[in-house]
């Protein structure tokens, strides 16, 4: 599989809109909690990702 460390980064990204997106006033707005929680699990899940592809490659012989 390629490192295409640009996707993990994106999906980084977008895990932290996930978490900022305004939805107040909208039709969404219940569903808020749950896009919080999304964001959160896509954050942390492509941090780790991320830290451990540059270990890999840090490591790698």
């Amino acid at each position: 599989m390629q490192n295409n460390y640009w996707l993990y980064f994106l999906a980084l990204l977008a895990g932290f809109a996930f978490i900022l997106l305004p939805v107040a006033g909208t039709i969404f707005a219940g569903l808020e909690p749950i896009l919080a929680v999304i964001g959160i699990v896509v954050v942390l899940l492509f941090a780790v990702i991320i830290v451990w592809k540059a270990l890999e490659s840090l490591f790698k012989r």
